[in-house]
């Protein structure tokens, strides 16, 4: 296991508007909050990666966020991974049910793009946390 960091380098995208539906229910707040910390702000910031960054993050244990039922509806898990922002601690969340190509979501207890004076095209380092 390499001891340096990863970090990944990618580019703020327009997402598909799916994170802040998923990202402001109760079940998935209280998953993030008992297992990762802290109370997502409702909705992810979406990084266009490349392919071989993507898959770099299989390679590292994750944090399993649970899905669950609702009306016969199967809402599916996730895996996240501790990574920061400009200094600002949050999770990388790869959905186990996701439409994205090489794309990641970051999600944080703030909205990122306001805070960090962020648009989309712009170039952003995300990097990991053991």
């Amino acid at each position: 296991m390499h001891s340096k960091n990863l970090t990944l380098n990618g580019t703020i995208v327009r997402g598909l508007g799916e994170g802040t539906f998923f990202m402001s229910m109760q079940h998935y707040q209280k998953e993030i909050k008992k297992k990762l910390g802290f109370r997502a702000y409702p909705g992810t910031l979406n990084l266009k990666v490349t392919k071989k960054q993507s898959s770099s993050l299989k390679s590292i244990a994750s944090i399993k966020i649970n899905g669950y039922k609702s009306n016969n509806k199967t809402l599916g898990g996730a895996r996240c991974y501790k990574a920061k922002v400009n200094n600002i601690n949050g999770s990388i969340i790869v959905p186990e049910l996701t439409k994205h190509k090489n794309i990641i979501e970051f999600i944080a207890p703030i909205h990122l793009k306001s805070k960090l004076n962020m648009r989309n095209g712009d170039k952003i380092r995300v990097e990991l946390l053991k």
